[in-house]
């Protein structure tokens, strides 16, 4: 006798995907992002994302965020894809905040994010969040 498959319940909670941990450093002038996909980020709910740097390659580092752009729309616009206060400064301490969550009747959040390195070319990868 086959064994029966267990239906999925309609209200069945979608698990969350992450955390996200990922260390920032430089290499050839550049800044790379060790972790899953190389920064970029598919989110499911709030999961945290946390950003280390790595003190013997980065001095300090910035994270700023647009909204993502398609390739038919006009330059993008300034926006946080995390919880809190963005930071004004130069972090030299790890960077630890929630990401934001897609309001009610949208489908998903997708922002650009940039990691800034004095001296470095800086690393853009995306975040996308789905509700």
């Amino acid at each position: 006798m086959a064994a029966k498959k267990k239906a999925r319940r309609k209200n069945s909670r979608v698990r969350a995907l992450g955390p996200f941990g990922f260390l920032i450093r430089v290499e050839s002038g550049r800044v790379v992002i060790d972790g899953k996909n190389g920064g970029n980020i598919r989110a499911r709910g709030q999961p945290w994302v946390k950003f280390r740097r790595d003190p013997a390659t980065v001095p300090g580092y910035k994270i700023l965020c647009t909204v993502f752009s398609f390739n038919d729309q006009p330059n993008s616009e300034s926006a946080w894809a995390f919880t809190g206060v963005p930071p004004t400064d130069w972090l030299t301490v790890d960077f630890r905040r929630k990401l934001l969550k897609p309001e009610k009747g949208a489908s998903q959040l997708v922002f650009k994010y940039t990691i800034e390195v004095a001296g470095a070319v800086p690393a853009d990868p995306v975040i996308i969040i789905e509700h």
